[in-house]
């Protein structure tokens, strides 16, 4: 079950409630980032050090379980906050194979990821 929690004085207004695990892996141009939590209606990512700014558009390249098993997709994002090597971010738009991944890597799918990565590999889609 997803935890929603509650920091400062700032009202409580997230549509999806965003979990910790399991924690998943982001890929933005050519670098991967692990999720501190997500949803399917953003992220919060650390150890970033690009150069996103706050309030832009910008595109993932990439979502997998971890750094060896990263699935092209592409992903429509806006940052919303950065800070302290934190980049948090929205979906602006979630396509079907983006919402089928992360709904695998949630519900921790593994025969659906195993056939994804297969198709991948081969080049089909």
């Amino acid at each position: 079950m997803a935890e929603r929690s509650d920091s400062g004085n700032v009202a409580y207004d997230r549509k999806d409630n965003r979990i910790g695990e399991p924690v998943i892996t982001f890929s933005i141009g050519d670098e991967a980032y692990q999720t501190l939590d997500w949803s399917f209606g953003g992220f919060r990512i650390g150890g970033y050090k690009g150069d996103i700014l706050g309030n832009t558009e910008f595109m993932i390249n990439g979502i997998g379980l971890d750094t060896e098993t990263i699935f092209d997709v592409r992903v429509d994002c806006k940052a919303i906050r950065i800070a302290d090597g934190e980049l948090a971010a929205s979906f602006i738009e979630l396509g079907s194979e983006a919402y089928d991944i992360l709904e695998a890597l949630m519900l921790r799918r593994k025969k659906f990821l195993e056939k994804l990565k297969m198709r991948q590999s081969s080049g089909s889609r």
